[in-house]
């Protein structure tokens, strides 16, 4: 006989996980003497909520399940509060929660709940197995579902009485003294990483394509976060350079191509746009959207896409594909393989106008050039209060290719958005678009970090938002995750305050008590600290940071009345 618990710690391992988080409880003792004698490493957040938004960071960045385990009842509410980012950015995330014995359920027992219930509306799946046998298949079935084809999260609640109990061997042991290993009870091999396949265009659809690409003179391509969960990005570049097709992004699709290059026009849409890339956008005679769902931030309100453009949409996704917009030539298949069948196509049999949009490329580039050098003097300004433009100036200056910035939603994010650039492709920024919720940076930060142990993290928040999980401060320090937190601090609700002003001359609830110190707050939880009032002190300090490899927190003091590129009704 064989522990329930070592099973499927066994399942996580084979399977390539590698870190896991969570909140302990109870109810799931077992589940953690298993991880204490497995090669897992376990990280304690200071909430299941953390703890949920850290697995998603990541399952980006390492491209394989995250995994947060949470006990029963306000434990699975507060990971629900996190798996509704994963939920909405199609991240794997599978979520573990004890359950109360089967014989006391319902009775007046403490933590009690329908933890099914609780987190059907994040996950993709949801399992309450009845036996030890049924929770190991359980678990490898929610393995499978997170990461095969578009990826979710799942959930599956073991119950106090199923985690006590043993599997019964599927096979005997050479020796009846002999305890059978645990993976003899595992049904298969399941790998973790995704994408898991990747399902070809048709060959009628590339031509489709191809047809429209030939008639058209000011082609778009709109590239979503899609594109970097499919690690399509070399395909997409290599798309644009040869059909000389400019790209636009969703704020989250920034890292689907370098910023750097003279195809990439930056973000589009509503909020923390370059206004060349919305522009573009507007003119194009052909829309081709790569892994995006043309929500409303992306597409003005449903208002940028021209009427009378072809569009074409490709998409791994069926409930998003030709959602938003009727789509020409609608693709159901994966992205890399699609973005290298047109690219192959095209470096065939370059279609007509290639030359002319070329030119178009080289004229969009000065445009997008020339738009940043009108920003110039904000992106450099010594003005006090600190610019939050020059703070992403310097995050731009200061974090090397190979890092990742991870930015709240809101201010922050609206500002890095426009004035951030990667310079290399894939994930290299990440923001809280799938539920648009200003509390995720910090600990998406401290996952990616966990994931990526050798790359530089920097996470960008507002005062507002780093006050949601600002105890994770410890979790850094403990668990020796060197992210470099940057606190845009205008002692406000910022974009609250902006739009209540805006549309009802009030500002109710939007202000912080200026006498906070995030800095001293920080140093007090165990990481490094700064207060900074002095532009010219914002670069050198986040150049200090990431060199020191401790957790460290820059409280700079910014305009409350700067604004970043907003369209508003």
């Amino acid at each position: 006989m064989t522990r329930t618990t070592d099973v499927v710690v066994e399942a996580f391992e084979a399977a390539g996980v590698e870190t896991v988080f969570g909140f302990p409880c109870e109810q799931m003792d077992p589940y953690y003497a298993s991880l204490a004698e497995s090669d897992l490493r376990h990280v304690l957040a200071r909430s299941e909520a953390s703890a949920a938004l850290m697995a998603d960071g990541y399952a980006r960045a390492a491209r394989t399940l995250g995994v947060v385990d949470g006990v029963s009842g306000p434990g699975a509410a507060y990971i629900g509060a996190g798996l509704s980012e994963a939920s909405g950015a199609s991240s794997p995330v599978l979520a573990l929660t004890g359950g109360n014995d089967r014989a006391t359920r319902g009775n007046g027992v403490i933590q009690d709940a329908d933890n099914e219930a609780v987190l059907e509306p994040w996950t993709t799946s949801t399992a309450d197995p009845e036996s030890p046998t049924r929770a190991v298949e359980a678990v490898q079935r929610a393995v499978r579902t997170a990461t095969a084809t578009v990826p979710s999260p799942a959930h599956v609640n073991l119950s106090e009485d199923v985690l006590g109990g043993d599997v019964a061997s599927n096979e005997a042991a050479d020796d009846a003294s002999d305890e059978p290993a645990a993976s003899s009870f595992l049904r298969g091999d399941v790998d973790a990483s995704y994408p898991r396949e990747r399902p070809e265009p048709s060959a009628d659809a590339v031509v489709d394509v191809l047809d429209l690409l030939a008639g058209a003179e000011r082609p778009v391509v709109v590239a979503g976060e899609g594109v970097v969960r499919a690690d399509a990005t070399a395909a997409l570049a290599r798309f644009a350079r040869t059909a000389d097709v400019p790209v636009v992004t969703s704020m989250n699709g920034k890292g689907a191509v370098a910023e750097t290059e003279p195809h990439a026009l930056g973000v589009v849409g509503r909020w923390g746009f370059c206004r060349v890339a919305n522009d573009a956008l507007a003119d194009a005679d052909l829309v081709l959207g790569f892994g995006t769902r043309f929500g409303e931030l992306t597409s003005v309100g449903w208002s940028l896409v021209p009427e009378d453009a072809p569009l074409v949409h490709v998409d791994l996704d069926p409930e998003w594909l030709g959602r938003n917009y009727e789509p020409a030539v609608g693709i159901r298949a994966d992205l890399r393989a699609t973005l290298d069948a047109l690219a192959d196509a095209v470096d065939a049999d370059a279609p007509a106008g290639a030359d002319a949009r070329a030119d178009r490329v080289a004229s969009l580039a000065a445009d997008r050039e020339a738009w940043r050098e009108e920003h110039r003097d904000d992106l450099t300004s010594d003005r006090s209060p600190i610019q939050p433009q020059r703070v992403v100036h310097e995050l731009n200056e200061r974090i090397p290719a190979e890092g990742v910035l991870v930015s709240a939603t809101s201010f922050p994010g609206f500002f890095s958005g426009a004035f951030y650039e990667t310079e290399e492709p894939g994930l290299r920024y990440l923001q809280a678009r799938g539920s648009d919720g200003i509390n995720a940076a910090l600990p998406q930060g401290l996952g990616v970090q966990a994931a990526r142990p050798d790359a530089p993290v920097v996470v960008l928040s507002g005062d507002g938002g780093i006050g949601y999980h600002i105890a994770d401060l410890e979790t850094a320090a403990r668990e020796d995750l060197p992210v470099t937190v940057v606190v845009t601090n205008n002692e406000s609700l910022g974009s609250s305050k902006m739009s209540q002003m805006a549309t009802h001359s009030v500002d109710q609830s939007t202000d912080f008590d200026p006498s906070v110190d995030y800095a001293q707050v920080a140093r007090g939880f165990g990481c490094e600290g700064e207060r900074i009032e002095d532009a010219e002190r914002v670069g050198p300090a986040i150049e200090d940071a990431i060199a020191s490899e401790e957790p460290t927190l820059l409280d700079v003091h910014v305009d409350p009345f700067a604004a970043p590129p907003l369209l508003v009704d």
